[in-house]
């Protein structure tokens, strides 16, 4: 690597003025805010890059957004509306986020098209899926029947359930056929997008690792690496390959 460092984009949540009514969640009542996790910070840190924050912009400034990074994370949060799914299911939920969702659909797209290395976590992988005209599972607990407790928000680093991942796969030549991985999410993929391949599951057969059929610069993760990133060899592997396949890329 020389002198200059691999710059990773990493997005966040968009805190509404409506959301923020209260001033609860900071500065004063309506104000909005870009919020985004730490982990993530030090785990791009940690992998010898630096993090650029990407808040919630017009469609028009995102190309010159991807002109500033080499690689993409996109991180976890809320749900995306299920609509973009469903077009049966219209109903609003206060903590879903418009902004954050027709944003980061459109990030994903134009990142793809320039074949910017990219990591998804968590709701990333959701989204990718949906944008490849899949769907998702609204709540494992009320859909599914499965004896794994999904999730689980106490000790975010801890492993709670294992993945086994599928052989002779790049993802798996990084990582291993079988991780130990945390768990936050109450949803999971139902029907697969297109030219998307299932790479990992659970014991219970809830989608964990995804690739596109067709490249090895993108993989999407139900599970959170960067809350493992100081307490697992695999999620340290993860952050170093998308940084070292900018650093190929550049």
């Amino acid at each position: 690597m020389g002198d200059k460092l691999i710059n990773v984009g990493v997005t966040g949540y968009f805190v509404s003025s409506e959301q923020n009514k209260q001033g609860w969640i900071k500065g004063v009542p309506g104000q909005q805010f870009s919020m985004f996790s730490y982990d993530f910070v030090e785990s791009i840190v940690g992998s010898g890059a630096v993090p650029t924050l990407l808040p919630v912009v017009p469609k028009g400034h995102i190309k010159h957004q991807l002109a500033t990074i080499d690689a993409l994370v996109l991180a976890g949060g809320e749900d995306v509306h299920p609509k973009h799914y469903d077009e049966n299911d219209l109903k609003e939920d206060s903590s879903i986020s418009h902004e954050r969702d027709e944003y980061e659909f459109e990030l994903l797209k134009q990142a793809l098209q320039l074949d910017i290395p990219i990591l998804l976590v968590c709701r990333g992988m959701q989204l990718l899926n949906i944008l490849q005209k899949g769907s998702l599972y609204k709540d494992i607990n009320t859909e599914l029947k499965t004896p794994i407790e999904h999730l689980i928000l106490k000790d975010r680093d801890k492993a709670v359930h294992n993945v086994s991942l599928k052989a002779n796969n790049f993802v798996t030549t990084l990582m291993g056929e079988h991780l130990q991985v945390n768990s936050i999410h109450h949803q999971s993929i139902n029907r697969l997008g297109e030219c998307l391949e299932v790479i990992g599951t659970s014991e219970d057969g809830i989608v964990e690792v995804v690739t596109f059929t067709n490249r090895e610069d993108v993989i999407a993760v139900q599970w959170h690496p960067e809350m493992m990133y100081k307490t697992s060899d695999h999620a340290v592997k993860l952050f170093n390959w998308l940084v070292n396949k900018a650093e190929i890329k550049k």
